[in-house]
């Protein structure tokens, strides 16, 4: 066996002397067979240091060894490395074109050749990626089949967007990616693919052919020119196009212009043709106007365009003259009179002054002007003016016909609430004496706090007879008071009377009332949410002082609402701010009747406060801690030790009440963050409904913590109160609701156009 080895090592040996010697023959520089003639003009003619490539079907580990001797470079070849690869050149090479040469044998058979720090590696091409230490930014000179990584920054173009463009040309084994942070793409690859790659990045990274550009308008107005321009853009535009090739049109009233984006010059050319042939003067020879709004009341608007007409007194110089010189025409006065002429010309009868002052009349009336006029079945304004007149109008309508900002107001109102009492007391009733003598009586009656008849012993002790003697079957039964009643029956004169009683109480009431109303509204408008019951309240009654009265007795009642109320005025500044006029009330129906009727609770909160959009702010709270302590008893009985608990009758009540309430606004600006406030108010309600139906209706009481998930308590009844932002439950204000960014901005300018 050991004979066999050593002729196989022997082979060996010998076949690769032989493979060097004739390796070593091709490439040897030929620069020694040339080092005695003379230099000659032929191109062709090799420098010095130049190599001459043959190998077919060789190995690549003897290659790598026979050109790193060639060159005088290092070559590794990693161990995974197996094959052969056939090399050669008609002609010699430099030493930097021979290793190019080599690296291009080897990616046709599946590996790479990497420089690492001068020493070159053979790889698989899997492998490359992750030796390569060549990372550049900017245009790369290296050519070739390296593998190099390069960092590609756009300015224009989205790198999530330019990624799919750019995968297929990547080789197989060979990544690319985007980071979207600071709109960046990294490629690794062959140097050679990625300056190919960096030229199509260049074309497809550029400005898009057409900026914002302005058009001036000479006659038409810009909001009306921007709406027919967008109406004629949509419908020719296809309904799955790019957004970024739409054209872009805004109007900017204040310059009377367009604002046209368009995804190339020549749809900015067809624009401009557009609005040069209709910024034309208008045909239309009359002076009447009729302006449809999109978001003002038409009769609240036309009230307040009046109001300025007749105000500025700058507008009398559209129609000649200054204001009290002679010869100065009034504008509104001017067009009155072109209005009570032609009612004079065709109102028979009627004089021209008589129908001019009738003109004027109705003008300075608010509610019927003559030359402004609302029409509310198409919520329109009805100009009657010149056009100059009729121009500066039409600005001050496109500035108040805005869309109004909403918001969207959260509350919350806690209240936790625990009541402590307890009474004990001893009464006793007796008589003195029987038969025909005198009778003496004596004892004690209390009566407990709340005032109840069953409370005491004498009101009790009716209902002994009531019971015992059938004949007294139909009187009234007075109820006990609640809680523990002893008493002892003595028999007086063979009639049972109650001789003492024994009544003791101990209550225990807890409280925790969370409610979360919320409501929407305009900005600068009121809105109220009531949510309650509406409860009579007896104020007043008959009743018949005479047999002879043929009134029958009655009451008359009264209604109130109780429960709770939230009236809100927001108003939104351009920074975001809301300023809240705000009442809000929470009433109840105190749990006990009284001989005069019932106790209404009544809490509420009017205050105007200053928020931040989407921001918590408390607006008031009450902590209140009440002790109450009564005795009523015999004097100077009732204060003898042990002995004078014979004699009297006592209570004591702790009320504890921890009441606050907080709010926040949502600013509102456009129809999507509208629809987020919609979805998660939605998502909310069917989350509550199903943890509802999922729970049973009796719960046991080691069981109603689950019920915590739906709405949790915000602090458990009786236990101090430490009301924190921080302790709300987790459905209420603290979670806030996931709105996405306005693309409106704070004042009504122009929606900016984005960037593409």
């Amino acid at each position: 066996m050991q004979k066999n080895l050593q002729l196989n090592f022997k082979k060996r040996l010998a076949i690769l002397v032989v493979i060097c010697f004739v390796g070593e023959s091709v490439v040897m520089p030929l620069a020694y067979a040339q080092a005695n003639r003379a230099p000659s003009s032929d191109s062709t003619v090799p420098d010095e240091g130049a190599v001459t490539l043959s190998f077919s079907n060789a190995d690549i580990e003897s290659v790598a060894s026979v050109l790193a001797k060639a060159t005088g470079q290092t070559i590794l070849v990693d161990p995974k490395v197996k094959g052969t690869i056939n090399l050669i050149s008609n002609r010699p090479l430099t030493k930097a074109k021979a290793i190019d040469a080599f690296s291009t044998a080897l990616r046709t058979s599946g590996f790479a050749l990497v420089d690492v720090n001068g020493v070159y590696r053979v790889v698989p091409e899997a492998d490359a990626k992750l030796i390569s230490n060549s990372v550049t930014t900017g245009k790369s000179k290296q050519e070739g089949d390296q593998i190099i990584t390069r960092v590609f920054r756009l300015n224009f173009e989205s790198a999530n967007n330019l990624l799919p463009v750019l995968r297929p040309l990547v080789s197989p084994n060979n990544t690319i990616n985007a980071y979207p942070g600071n709109n960046t793409i990294v490629i690794t690859d062959y140097a050679s693919n990625i300056q190919r790659i960096g030229q199509l990045i260049e074309s497809i990274d550029a400005p898009t052919s057409s900026d914002v550009q302005s058009i001036k308008l000479n006659y038409a107005i810009a909001s009306d020119m921007a709406t027919i321009l967008s109406k004629v853009l949509d419908t020719a535009s296809t309904g799955g196009a790019d957004p970024s090739l739409k054209t872009m049109i805004l109007a900017e009233p204040r310059s009377n212009s367009i604002l046209v984006r368009g995804p190339s010059a020549e749809r900015i050319r067809q624009i401009r043709v557009l609005v040069a042939r209709l910024d034309v003067p208008t045909a239309n020879n009359g002076n009447i106007w009729v302006v449809p709004l999109k978001n003002a009341e038409a009769v609240k608007l036309a009230v307040t365009l009046r109001a300025i007409v007749a105000a500025d007194a700058s507008l009398s110089a559209q129609v000649g003259g200054t204001p009290g010189q002679p010869g100065a025409v009034n504008p509104a006065a001017n067009l009155n009179q072109q209005t009570a002429n032609q009612q004079a010309s065709t109102a028979p009868g009627a004089s021209g002054s008589s129908a001019a002052t009738s003109a004027l009349t109705s003008s300075s009336n608010p509610t019927t002007g003559g030359i402004i006029q609302a029409e509310p079945a198409t919520n329109s304004i009805i100009i009657t003016a010149s056009e100059p007149l009729y121009r500066n109008l039409r600005h001050v309508i496109e500035q108040l016909d805005r869309r109004r900002t909403q918001v969207y107001i959260e509350s919350l109102i806690a209240e936790v609430s625990s009541t402590n009492a307890e009474e004990l007391g001893i009464q006793w009733q007796g008589l003195v004496g029987s038969g025909n003598q005198n009778v003496g009586f004596g004892g004690t009656n209390y009566t407990n706090a709340e005032g109840q008849t069953g409370s005491n012993i004498i009101g009790l002790g009716s209902n002994v007879n009531n019971i015992l003697n059938p004949s007294n079957a139909t009187g009234i039964v007075v109820p006990p008071a609640p809680g523990l009643n002893l008493g002892l029956l003595t028999k007086f004169n063979g009639t049972y009377g109650m001789s003492a009683l024994i009544t003791a109480l101990a209550t225990t009431q807890g409280t925790n009332i969370l409610s979360t109303p919320n409501l929407i509204t305009l900005d600068n408008e009121e809105a109220r949410i009531v949510v309650g019951q509406n409860v009579p309240i007896i104020t007043g009654s008959y009743a018949q002082t005479g047999s002879t009265s043929t009134v029958t007795p009655f009451q008359t009642y009264t209604r109130q609402d109780v429960g709770l109320t939230l009236r809100v005025r927001p108003q939104v500044s351009d920074n975001g701010v809301v300023k809240m006029q705000i009442y809000q009330e929470v009433s109840s129906i105190y749990n006990q009747n009284f001989a005069s009727g019932i106790i209404l609770n009544k809490r509420n909160i009017e205050s105007n406060v200053l928020v931040d959009d989407g921001q918590i702010i408390v607006l008031g709270g009450l902590i209140e801690d009440k002790y109450n302590d009564g005795s009523n008893g015999v004097p100077f009985l009732k204060d003898i030790p042990i002995i004078g608990a014979l004699f009297r009758s006592d209570s004591k009540t702790r009320t504890k009440t921890n009441l606050l309430v907080f709010m926040r606004p949502y600013i509102l600006r456009d129809k999507d963050q509208a629809a987020d406030i919609t979805t998660n108010r939605l998502n909310l309600v069917q989350q509550t409904e199903t943890a509802f139906k999922q729970a049973p209706m009796l719960l046991p009481k080691e069981d109603l913590t689950k019920m915590s998930d739906i709405e949790p308590p915000l602090i458990p009844p009786g236990k101090p109160v430490n009301q924190t932002p921080n302790n709300l439950p987790s459905s209420g204000l603290t979670k806030p609701i996931p709105v996405r960014p306005s693309s409106v901005p704070a004042f009504g300018a122009p929606v900016p156009i984005p960037v593409q």
